[in-house]
């Protein structure tokens, strides 16, 4: 069975925090992150409000740094 990821638009840090979440457990999981997964996590961030992005890719650096090239690549924040 095929597993689907929302996409939507985060609107505080807690939501930023489990996708990050989710991030890391999909790439400790895999190794990478799926195609829905990227496409998923990279609409949300450029749709974020710059705090919130900002918010994402210092977490992203801290925890999963591994994940930063699927964000680095399309040119956001911090």
């Amino acid at each position: 069975m095929a597993r689907t990821i929302s996409v939507l638009k985060w609107e505080s840090e807690a939501e930023v925090e489990n996708a990050v979440h989710n991030i890391r457990a999909e790439m400790d999981r895999a190794g990478g992150l799926s195609k829905e997964t990227e496409r998923a996590m990279q609409h949300s961030f450029w749709v974020a409000d710059p705090g919130l992005a900002n918010h994402f890719l210092r977490l992203i650096r801290e925890q999963v740094p591994g994940a930063l090239h699927y964000f680095e690549e399309e040119g956001g924040g911090a």
